[in-house]
């Protein structure tokens, strides 16, 4: 076994829950999680980030504010992650930072991540490797999603298989068999989370709904439904990217509103539960008409959405032509994928490997991405 090639890779996604940082090896050709953490964010820190969502307007000395602030927090979780497995910073190539996504514009095009990687570099005393969205849209990507080519890398397998990303937004990745001329694809379907996790933390107190208990008891409303299904980001072609400046509270209050209705909060949830499910699940069968025919043909589905069994026995309902479950019976930890990923990124970046992400993004080419940052 040759020496041990490690990497951490430190995430906050669109639900601004905490800072997740995975430790992994890639040392004879493989991806091994050695450990996995998430830190909480400050509450004030997440109530501003989450309120960039909607209303993206910020006077600079706020956003510097933020921008520091983030950066603190994957410090911190860097810190955590070391202290908890006794590693040495020498020991460690380089940090993977993807920051905390406060607004993506492919149409500018633009995107931008804050927790600055110079701050991260120097008080670990590691190198780090960030900011790897911008390269993709300079050469006319959409910046996103990057988790199908490090899918395809943890995934990979002889069948074809899809991978669901369901965090605050859901992505999928189509990784075709060995061997077919099929490319590796994927995109952002829309809502994952994210919405349900508002309306539980607004009207239940909580910040998600447990195994979709609340949603469960719920009745989807169809109306309400077939109008939020009728945005034209759903009927876009691919390549596409989103986030939760599109899809937010205000956005599904101004339809209710349209439509006059009221709605409990359980019906709401399960409405929502369905328009993540569905719209995923319609995504899928657009992919590869031959693959969608394959009877059980995998899905694996990673980040918190993994941990929600009605959302799971939903979409398994809406692919009866597939087997849906958790990362977790293929061995891999559905919370540490998107931290996995961008470790990896890192060491994709100080090896100056290009990601394979054209087909995806709509990339004029692959590019290597991401800046580097010294201690």
């Amino acid at each position: 076994m040759s020496q041990a090639n490690y990497f951490i890779g430190l995430m906050s996604g669109t639900s601004a829950d905490g800072v997740d940082a995975a430790l992994i090896n890639t040392s004879d050709n493989k991806i091994e999680l050695i450990d996995f953490v998430t830190t909480d964010l400050p509450k004030t820190l997440k109530i501003a980030l989450l309120k960039l969502n909607q209303d993206p307007n910020i006077h600079l000395k706020e956003f510097c504010l933020l921008n520091k602030q983030v950066a603190d927090s994957f410090i911190q979780a860097t810190h955590c992650l070391l202290n908890s497995q006794k590693i040495h910073i020498e020991n460690i190539r380089a940090i993977g930072s993807h920051g905390q996504t406060i607004y993506h514009a492919p149409d500018i095009p633009m995107t931008l991540q804050i927790g600055h990687p110079a701050f991260i570099a120097k008080q670990t005393g590691i190198t780090t490797v960030a900011d790897f969205r911008v390269d993709d849209m300079a050469l006319g990507g959409e910046g996103a999603p990057f988790a199908p080519a490090f899918h395809n890398a943890l995934f990979a397998e002889q069948q074809a298989s899809f991978v669901v990303n369901i965090g605050g937004i859901a992505n999928i990745s189509y990784l075709p068999e060995t061997g077919s001329d099929s490319a590796v694809t994927g995109w952002d379907t829309g809502p994952g989370n994210a919405l349900m996790d508002e309306v539980c933390e607004k009207e239940l107190g909580i910040s998600y709904d447990p195994n979709g208990t609340h949603a469960k008891k719920g009745h989807i409303h169809n109306s309400l439904l077939q109008k939020l299904l009728s945005h034209p980001y759903f009927l876009a072609n691919h390549p596409k990217s989103t986030g939760r400046d599109t899809f937010h509270m205000n956005w599904i209050g101004s339809v209710i509103q349209q439509l006059g209705i009221e709605i409990s909060t359980q019906d709401l949830l399960a409405t929502l539960c369905e328009l993540t499910t569905h719209t995923i699940a319609e995504q899928i069968k657009s992919i590869d008409p031959i693959a969608s025919k394959i009877d059980l043909i995998p899905v694996w589905i990673v980040g918190g959405g993994a941990y929600n069994g009605y959302l799971i026995e939903r979409l398994q309902s809406h692919l009866p032509n597939h087997s849906v479950a958790s990362s977790q019976d293929r061995g891999i930890n559905p919370n540490a994928v998107e931290a996995m990923m961008c470790a990896w990124l890192a060491e994709q970046r100080i090896n100056n490997k290009t990601i394979e992400l054209s087909a995806v993004t709509g990339a004029e080419r692959n590019a290597v991405l991401g800046g580097i940052w010294h201690p």
